[in-house]
């Protein structure tokens, strides 16, 4: 069935249009916060062959979560010892009147939620919702839509403790560390699967780093071995992140590796990938015959950097990543000493750097070297390294939750609908300080396709700002008009009662914020931006939703109306036993969505 309601073309520029749902977007866990000082730091092998080498350890002999256990343990280890370290050094001056101290708690509580959502996932079910002609439900090809949730009879029992929603496919991390993927495969986002739409769970395989990694040795070692010896010392490697753009899937294995598959498409809807390491030594056109070629079709066409990616790609880069995340096009990493970089087909800035003009005529090494070689960006009056401590990649727009004094706010990219939130609607093309996030503490964002979401360190302040024409700021009583946005976020209370005798544009912004009465609001576990829509998780475990709800993806049943305001989600699930479910994580997508449910019995995360 052919996605009917689709965002208006002339939001970007004009793309090449495939079997895509038009607003993509990626989502993953909450985007990690910064360390204290002295910066936490790994503690991965060396180099690719010594990983085998240690295989006699006890760690390594166990299993994946038992890794994932000993590494929480020893890494809460580290932090405690540094925050006693910088409080001793501190008690034995002058008590500062300052609020460094404060700051200091908030980065030590930030770091250490962190690494409990890297190490320590609860495990459950998934329950998917919305749309599905793709496959992207994974409950087969009878089932291509649901506007409640449902259970994915596939996954059940595969414990799985993450979820990434692209525009039309779905990836799914178990507590083994193994990925599996279903929905739309015509640019191979779900790696290795031959079949061009996946309508049940499949495994991803192929996930060999490479000696040119940040672990790696690299040609000058002699402990350098075959890509047949690597694949079968490494096997599987163990995935703790995953996250989904429009055609694209990342992920992020505990020893901070990247691996990327599928294909980032330009506005004229080419597939480009990334050059394979020099010791990746697979078939580089991929799972297609080349002998079937059609007559207007050519090897080249097919030959990194050109094409898609049909098996994970371990991507280089100078250092190991500790958060990743992805956009319609492009990517971004935060890497271990907290900085940036920036990677893909973006040429609205949300690559916060200067790039070339990409078109038919731009030589393939430059988009190899331009756009495709991971690269930190660049800040708006700003020089030296800035300690990031989130980000997330909205379809065209890049957010930056950076430490200085405090918590502070950038943005960069597409801002037509005021998406950056900076009270205009001017593109950047360097990351630039949104004022308006000045002394409120935000320590999440997350971008949808023209909208941003933000939330303070209470948990209890919630802020929108960019497009919301679907209801996806959250801020109306009735359905506004095409295309309206506002600039400048404004808070979003969870739970609020609109009085209508004082509203006096019900289409615009109907929140009074002396209003909100603070007591009544939900503390916020985390918040998830699909394309249009919006779903956030409680503390208390209540999922709410909002926005463009034609096809379900809001999980509030069949409507005819997209959804103005945060609705409570009603539906109750239960398993083959009758156990009722609690929802521990949620996540959006083009036009989908899905969560992890699991039952009291099942909790099992680190530390449980």
């Amino acid at each position: 069935m052919a996605i009917k309601r689709k965002v208006e073309e002339d939001d970007i520029e004009p793309k090449a249009k495939s079997l895509r749902s038009s607003e993509p977007r990626n989502n993953d866990a909450i985007s990690p916060p910064s360390q204290p000082q002295p910066p936490l730091t790994a503690r991965p092998s060396s180099s690719v062959a010594s990983r085998s080498s240690h295989s006699s350890s006890s760690v390594i002999a166990l299993t994946n979560r038992e890794k994932r256990q000993y590494k929480y343990k020893e890494s809460m280890a580290i932090l405690n010892y540094q925050l006693y370290c910088i409080a001793k050094r501190a008690l034995a001056s002058p008590i500062s009147r300052t609020g460094s101290y404060t700051h200091l708690v908030d980065t030590y509580q930030q770091q250490a939620a962190y690494l409990k959502r890297l190490y320590c996932k609860t495990y459950g079910d998934v329950a998917v919702f919305g749309i599905g002609d793709c496959g992207q439900l994974g409950c087969g090809q009878g089932i291509d839509e649901s506007y409640s949730p449902r259970v994915v009879v596939g996954l059940r029992g595969m414990e799985v403790g993450a979820l990434a929603l692209g525009g039309l496919h779905t990836l799914v991390l178990t507590e083994r560390g193994e990925v599996y993927s279903f929905g739309c495969n015509d640019e191979g986002a779900l790696g290795g699967i031959v079949v061009d739409e996946g309508f049940q769970p499949c495994k991803v395989e192929g996930f060999v780093p490479s000696a040119f990694g940040p672990n790696g040795a690299g040609l000058s070692s002699r402990d350098v071995v075959t890509f047949e010896e690597r694949e079968r010392q490494v096997g599987l490697a163990n995935i703790v992140q995953i996250v989904a753009g429009e055609t694209t899937s990342l992920a992020l294995s505990e020893d901070g590796d990247v691996y990327m598959w599928g294909s980032y498409r330009d506005k004229e809807g080419r597939a480009f990938r990334h050059l394979p390491p020099p010791d990746d030594d697979r078939v580089p056109t991929g799972r297609k015959d080349m002998s079937q070629l059609s007559p207007d079709e050519s090897v080249d066409m097919y030959m990194p950097p050109r094409g898609a990616q049909d098996w994970p790609l371990h991507l280089c880069l100078d250092k190991k990543a500790k958060d990743i995340s992805a956009g319609d096009g492009w990517g971004a990493a935060i890497l271990e000493d907290e900085t940036i970089v920036t990677w893909g087909v973006g040429t609205s800035g949300e690559m916060a750097r200067e790039v070339p003009v990409l078109d038919k005529k731009t030589p393939m090494k430059v988009v190899i070297s331009e756009f495709l070689t991971p690269k930190p960006p660049t800040w708006n009056g700003l020089s030296g390294k800035k300690k990031v401590a989130a980000i997330s990649c909205g379809a065209y727009h890049l957010l930056a939750i950076v430490r200085e004094c405090g918590m502070n706010v950038y943005g960069s990219g597409l801002n037509q609908y005021g998406q950056l939130g900076l009270g205009d609607n001017v593109n950047r093309n360097k990351l630039t300080k949104i004022e308006f996030f000045e002394g409120r503490s935000i320590v999440k964002c997350e971008g949808g396709a023209h909208f941003s979401c933000f939330v303070n360190n209470t948990g209890k302040e919630l802020y929108c700002c960019g497009r919301g024409d679907y209801g996806q700021l959250g801020i109306s009583l009735e359905q506004p008009e095409s295309g309206s946005f506002e600039t400048t976020p404004i808070r979003v209370p969870l739970v609020y009662t609109i009085q209508k005798s004082k509203v006096t544009d019900p289409k615009g912004n109907c929140i009074i914020e002396s209003d909100i009465v603070e007591e009544d609001q939900p503390e916020i576990e985390q918040i998830s931006c699909g394309s249009s829509h919006v779903l956030v998780l409680t503390k208390d475990g209540d999922v709410y939703s909002w926005g463009f709800a034609e096809f379900g993806a809001c999980g509030q049943g069949k409507r005819d109306t997209d959804i103005m305001r945060p609705k409570k989600m009603e539906a109750k699930l239960a398993n083959a036993q009758g156990a009722k479910y609690k929802i521990k994580f949620v996540c959006g997508g083009g036009q989908h969505s899905a969560m992890v449910v699991s039952t009291d019995s099942r909790e099992s995360g680190g530390e449980s």
